[in-house]
């Protein structure tokens, strides 16, 4: 039996391209290994979301021999500040000069300030053949019963989340 090491990102880092398998975009490992991505969250309208449980039937439900890793990424967040931006250049412009100045010096602040950082957990499947193409897209079923969603990765969402990993910084990338 092959050792591997947790956490390596070797396999992860020399990738050959990308293929498509059925529906979904495929990350081709170096050792010609097929690689699905997909962002489990939690379901906004459902309020009890089990998540130990979903990984236990996640894990439950694959095949021995299967590969799974699940990615626990702190990536940058544009849409609060974004929104934010959009709501306070929409204030009526105060008619007093200083309280403009205050207005303006604040929308300047929120664009030079950092993003906000958001936790987002991320699947990576390691393709073992046919019979994973219908467990990888049953999961969309099986995490809804828990309160979960799953969202498939296609290539430039797979490109962003390797240009991430491989090379974070705290300045916002176009991810």
């Amino acid at each position: 039996m092959a050792e591997q090491t947790i956490g390596s990102t070797r396999t992860f880092v020399l990738a050959k391209g990308f293929i498509q398998v059925g529906n979904h975009s495929a990350l081709m490992g170096e050792d010609d290994t097929k690689r699905l991505f997909a962002e489990v969250y939690a379901d906004p309208d459902r309020p009890d979301v089990r998540l130990q449980e979903a990984y236990k039937a996640i894990l439950s439900s694959m095949q021995p021999g299967w590969t799974l890793r699940l990615l626990q990424l702190f990536w940058p967040d544009p849409e609060p500040r974004l929104e934010f931006q959009k709501q306070a250049s929409q204030w009526k412009r105060p008619e007093v000069e200083g309280l403009d100045i205050l207005h303006q010096g604040l929308i300047l602040a929120v664009q030079e300030y950092p993003l906000p950082f958001v936790r987002r957990t991320v699947l990576e499947f390691v393709l073992p053949g046919e019979e994973g193409i219908a467990w990888w897209e049953g999961l969309v079923g099986l995490c809804a019963g828990f309160g979960l969603r799953i969202r498939y990765l296609d290539q430039n969402a797979i490109e962003g989340l390797t240009r991430w990993v491989l090379n974070p910084s705290i300045a916002y990338q176009n991810v």
